[in-house]
């Protein structure tokens, strides 16, 4: 077994075991650069599939999934706010490359919170835009408006479309 299917395997576990907190810790993580590696978009769906889950914990899950990456990428906003980069790096399993952080410092000067809102919509992207956001002081409401719109609607659809194709398909 690989180690992703390791991953995946592990994380569905603790899904099946703890159920919403686990994937409120998972998405924690996955928000704060930390589980950067954790197939999150793989995780939800695969356990609203495993517990066939109704509409309504559908709808708990993409929320406390959202909450959860959007609180661990607060922690990376304030972190970087600060202490700036160098304490992100320091985190266990981090490392932002400088390429990185100057693709999202542009981002950032160039679009400001639409830009926390797009990058959140694209994969291993969302997070980075955090740290210039901090290092800015952009506002904390706006920072959150933004980042949870976004990270709901993102994952609303990544639900939306693997219990569509899901069950297109046969498969739930």
């Amino acid at each position: 077994m690989s180690p992703i299917e390791h991953l995946i395997e592990a994380g569905l576990s603790l899904l099946l075991r703890f159920g919403e907190p686990a994937l409120f810790l998972l998405f924690v993580l996955k928000g704060a650069i930390i589980g950067k590696a954790l197939p999150t978009s793989l995780f939800l769906p695969g356990y609203l599939l495993v517990v066939d889950a109704s509409t309504s914990r559908t709808v708990v899950a993409v929320v406390v999934a959202s909450l959860g990456y959007v609180a661990g990428q607060l922690f990376i906003y304030r972190l970087s706010s600060a202490y700036g980069i160098d304490a992100v790096n320091s985190l266990p399993a981090v490392s932002v490359t400088d390429e990185g952080v100057t693709r999202a410092e542009r981002a950032f000067r160039r679009y400001s919170g639409a830009g926390i809102f797009i990058t959140n919509l694209v994969p291993f992207v969302g997070t980075f835009i955090m740290i210039p956001a901090g290092m800015a002081s952009y506002p904390i409401a706006r920072t959150v408006l933004y980042a949870l719109s976004s990270t709901l609607l993102n994952y609303a659809l990544i639900v939306s479309i693997a219990l569509g194709l899901f069950g297109f398909l046969g498969l739930s």
